[in-house]
């Protein structure tokens, strides 16, 4: 069943992980591979994704920000180990090059100014259901400006997960400009109606036991 949507005293709480914990986990996820490429995902969100893919059965997922493409290589591969036809974009200023994987497009932008790799054309284009996951320099600008992008694409049902509201938790907020879950908690003063954190995801192995803290955001106008 779906989690309820969270209210904003509910938003500015963060994981439940003490934070000795989760600097020891950061260290891990920092220097995590997937195929000996570096993919920086944690043990919760490495459970959590395939999830969120089976129940949600994307055909297309964007996902903002490449790194050296392992997470884009492994969204390849377990999309198509559930059998469920997916095509994947992934976008960095720095476009990869040196991964290659069926059905996984790489490209150059900048996440700021996604209009100007993602165009009408190519967004109306789209096979759907679309998920989207914002992975970019964790700045609470950037964010916004991602949620602003897709909110005026995305489709009831669909969702755009918020990564790395952990840097609040981390104590490192401050130098992402409030971070994203700054973006996302002033992201849902406006824009709150037509969006639910959802709960199920984000709660799953405790409150905000997750590197996506209130970060699986699911339209619902």
């Amino acid at each position: 069943m779906l989690g309820r949507r969270k209210k904003n005293a509910r938003l500015a709480r963060g994981s439940l992980l003490p934070k000795r914990y989760l600097k020891a986990i950061q260290q891990g996820t920092l220097a995590y591979t997937y195929k000996g490429i570096p993919t920086l995902k944690n043990p919760f969100d490495w459970a959590l994704y395939p999830m969120v893919l089976w129940e949600q059965r994307p055909a297309t997922i964007i996902e903002i920000g490449s790194n050296r493409g392992g997470s884009a290589l492994w969204l390849a591969d377990v999309m198509r180990a559930f059998g469920i036809p997916c095509a994947i974009h992934s976008i960095d200023l720095n476009r990869v090059r040196d991964v290659e994987a069926p059905g996984v497009t790489f490209h150059a932008g900048n996440a700021r100014e996604l209009s100007k790799v993602l165009s009408p054309d190519f967004m109306t284009g789209l096979a759907r259901p679309l998920l989207v996951m914002e992975d970019a320099d964790h700045q609470a600008i950037t964010t916004l400006a991602v949620l602003a992008f897709f909110d005026a694409w995305l489709k009831p049902g669909e969702y755009i997960v918020i990564e790395d509201g952990i840097v609040t938790d981390l104590g490192i907020g401050k130098s992402f400009g409030g971070g994203p879950r700054a973006a996302v908690e002033q992201f849902l003063e406006r824009r709150g109606a037509d969006y639910i954190v959802d709960t199920r995801y984000c709660d799953w192995f405790g409150e905000n036991v997750t590197w996506n803290v209130n970060g699986f955001l699911r339209r619902v106008g």
